[in-house]
């Protein structure tokens, strides 16, 4: 009798046992998904990847002019995400798309040897050209640099897209020398992260810079 009270004791304690692991898997698991539901734009670290390629057997200096955004939001905001429950949170930068999108243009440059200047704010026209002292002065406009955020119960759906339109000039001679219009897209999926999201997104606007150094004719005097 005494060891049959033990065996249902010990049955007892089994279960419980479980029970007390499977609430506290449960409670894991609202602790997680509540974590998901971020209050509030979401700040991201957005840079330059270099490609390592060689450094320019060329030594000259360029100036670079502030970019200009046309994509016709808030200046800091770079996307949005959405998660199952219908809330959505702004993808903001530091400062503003257009720093972003200078610097990285910048490192784009340092990284490959090249010397850079600052230049003053451009229109993008020949008469409105002003950095004197540099071979060569590079400005260009924002028309698209944004992150789309999905989430669904086990994975997150990103789609990136880059558009920039690139200005050479020549300043000592006032003259356009070429304007390409570079661009990346970028589609995966992926389990949610910051660092995620900021990944994608440096990935792609690395990739539309890097197509500026393939241009033929820019490749000629860079």
């Amino acid at each position: 009798m005494i060891s049959d009270c033990g065996f249902r004791i010990a049955d007892c304690g089994k279960k419980i046992g479980y029970a007390g692991r499977l609430c506290a898997s449960a409670l894991l698991l609202v602790v997680m998904l509540s974590g998901c539901a971020e209050k509030g734009p979401i700040l991201l670290a957005v840079s330059y990847q270099p490609s390592g390629e060689q450094a320019s057997p060329k030594k000259i200096t360029v100036g670079v002019s502030p970019f200009r955004d046309a994509r016709g939001v808030a200046v800091s905001v770079v996307g949005k995400r959405t998660i199952p429950s219908g809330l959505k949170n702004e993808l903001v930068v530091q400062g503003t798309a257009a720093e972003i999108a200078t610097a990285s243009l910048k490192q784009a440059l340092v990284s490959r040897g090249i010397a850079v200047k600052d230049a003053a704010g451009w229109d993008l026209t020949a008469e409105g050209m002003m950095a004197r002292g540099t071979a060569l002065v590079l400005g260009g406009e924002i028309k698209t640099l944004w992150l789309e955020s999905t989430a669904s119960p086990v994975k997150t759906h990103l789609q990136v897209g880059v558009q920039l339109k690139i200005v050479a000039g020549d300043p000592s001679e006032k003259k356009i020398i070429r304007t390409i219009d570079v661009s990346s897209k970028l589609d995966q999926d992926v389990l949610y992260s910051r660092e995620k999201l900021e990944q994608a997104l440096s990935e792609a606007l690395s990739s539309a810079i890097d197509q500026i150094f393939k241009d033929e004719e820019l490749k000629k005097i860079l």
